[in-house]
């Protein structure tokens, strides 16, 4: 029997997508910083237990085949996350703090170009409003089911939104990573798609439960 696919499964799969593409302008990035030949060595450490995906390019009816649609993208975002994870802690192991700098770079600089393709798409001119609304279709935030970012406060000139749970810490604790590493990356990537949307939007992380908050508070503003 066929699966059938919403387009609820289509937008999760682009999501997922993104992170991979993260994961890869990260990897690019160490490679590009530390070298190819040392870089492999820790690579192929990493893929030894969370291996890279096999799954580029394939539609996503090839990839759930033979599995519950709900369980396998829930997969697919716990093998793209745990890795992403344990690579970052993999080379900052190996090379301490700098290995932290150069993926959070990575991963602003891929948050700008992912903002320039949505303005494209949506136009120019975004706003606070607009920014955290395409934010969602981009920015892999669990599930649909899970309680994802929730908006407290919206208009044009600012969009203030929390979260009362991490659904990433799990995996980054898996991994074996820093979560306030990983946190400090997911932020800047938000911090890079406001910019690619829209150079005059700032993006600011008011509050963390990676750092100890109980809650996260995150907002976009137009200056």
């Amino acid at each position: 029997m066929s699966l059938v696919l919403g387009p609820i499964h289509y937008w999760m799969h682009n999501k997922i997508k993104t992170t991979e593409s993260r994961e890869a302008a990260i990897v690019s990035a160490f490679k590009k910083r530390f070298g190819e030949t040392a870089c492999a060595e820790v690579l192929a450490n990493v893929y030894k237990k969370y291996p890279p995906s096999k799954n580029v390019g394939k539609p996503l009816e090839e990839i759930l085949e033979g599995v519950m649609i709900h369980q396998g993208i829930q997969n697919l975002i716990v093998d793209v996350e745990t890795r992403e994870a344990a690579t970052v802690a993999a080379f900052s192991k190996k090379f301490g703090k700098e290995a932290n700098e150069v993926s959070i770079k990575a991963a602003y600089e891929h948050g700008i170009n992912c903002g320039q393709t949505a303005a494209k798409e949506k136009g120019n001119g975004c706003t606070a409003k607009d920014a955290f609304e395409l934010l969602g279709d981009y920015f892999c935030d669990g599930m649909p089911c899970d309680r994802g970012a929730q908006v407290m406060e919206e208009s044009e000139r600012r969009t203030t939104w929390d979260h009362n749970d991490c659904v990433h810490i799990g995996y980054w604790q898996t991994a074996e990573a820093s979560s306030e590493t990983m946190c400090d990356l997911v932020t800047a990537w938000i911090d890079g798609f406001g910019k690619g949307l829209n150079p005059s939007l700032t993006h600011k992380r008011e509050k963390c439960i990676a750092k100890g908050d109980a809650d996260c508070i995150s907002s976009y503003e137009l200056k």
